[in-house]
């Protein structure tokens, strides 16, 4: 299964009047709206539009964060179709988490964000794990807690980081700093221990240090989600399944099938209920290097899906759970 997602032109206009109309239909049939197949010839044009953006000219749209104008916006939007796409995505995601009711706490709903972040409502919390995105801080109101696997800027953004902590006074959960510009500790999530546990209203997170590589020792942080009977594996950039320790089957997983790990081999280990191929398309980086392609995702798919287990790649904005 490859889920897409739905209301992704870059005209603004019809993206507007496709809003519209998807309010009027009821917060049960968000899922389904966001589990439209894609296929090969989609996925290739939108390879394409990914490939046409250098990291230089993805800063230039990505720096300015939301004090981008909205005339560069849609000139950049113009240039790159990609761009277009990313910011489609994200008013997509605001608007289904403002739309959408979780009634039973042991079926969260569950959004991908760009790179691999997640946005996660529960009958009583909304929380993001590595939400790295231009207008991230756009959430941070909403938003009760968050959570961030390292310290790498293709997983969180500073400005986010900064608006969680010291303008909303809300944890955000890592292992980098420490209540950053807060004394009291009472909103901090600072961890460097294994088996750390948090406990946001509905919601019980345990979180256990893993590799990044050979060399990053310790250095990311793999959060095992607690939500009533259902579980969320987040397990960031883990090279190695070693260190994957959680102490309930995930009823999804989400891992980089790049980092050094082999997926497959892995998920025999983790026992996944849902693998979830994340960390491909990310314009940060190179062609090539440490940017890699839908076809990429849909080979370690398969890979997964041959050694027994469900596994999904999912598109910008996608509602996966």
């Amino acid at each position: 299964m490859i889920l897409n997602t739905a209301n992704m032109n870059i005209d603004r206009r019809d993206f507007m009047l496709s809003a519209a109309a998807f309010a009027a239909v009821a917060p049960g049939a968000a899922a389904a709206q966001s589990r439209e197949p894609t296929g090969d010839a989609e996925l290739d044009a939108r390879q394409r539009e990914v490939d046409a953006i250098t990291p230089a000219e993805f800063a230039a749209y990505w720096h300015p964060g939301t004090s981008l104008a909205p005339e560069a916006l849609a000139a950049a939007a113009a240039a790159y179709p990609v761009l277009g796409r990313l910011e489609a995505a994200f008013d997509k995601v605001v608007r289904e988490v403002r739309e959408t009711a979780v009634a039973d706490a042991s079926r969260p709903a569950v959004w991908y964000v760009y790179n691999m972040g997640l946005v996660v409502k529960t009958p009583k919390t909304l929380f993001a794990v590595d939400l790295h995105h231009r207008r991230a801080e756009e959430l941070a109101p909403m938003l009760d807690f968050a959570l961030i696997t390292h310290n790498h800027d293709d997983h969180y953004t500073e400005r986010f980081k900064v608006a969680m902590d010291r303008g909303q006074r809300k944890s955000v959960v890592n292992n980098f700093f420490d209540n950053y510009g807060v004394a009291d500790r009472k909103f901090g999530g600072y961890t460097r221990e294994n088996g750390k546990t948090f406990d946001f209203g509905d919601v019980r997170i345990v979180a256990n240090l893993c590799d990044h590589n050979s060399y990053l020792i310790d250095y990311t942080t793999a959060f095992e989600i607690q939500v009533g009977d259902y579980t969320i594996f987040h397990s960031g950039d883990c090279c190695s399944r070693a260190k994957l320790r959680p102490s309930r089957r995930p009823d999804l997983w989400v891992l980089h099938p790049k980092c050094g790990m082999d997926a497959a081999e892995a998920c025999a280990a983790i026992m996944p209920k849902t693998a979830v191929v994340a960390h491909l398309q990310e314009m940060g980086h190179a062609r090539g290097r440490y940017r890699w392609t839908y076809r990429d995702g849909l080979d370690v798919k398969a890979k997964i899906e041959a050694a027994g287990f469900e596994a999904v790649m999912p598109l910008w904005g996608d509602r996966i759970a």
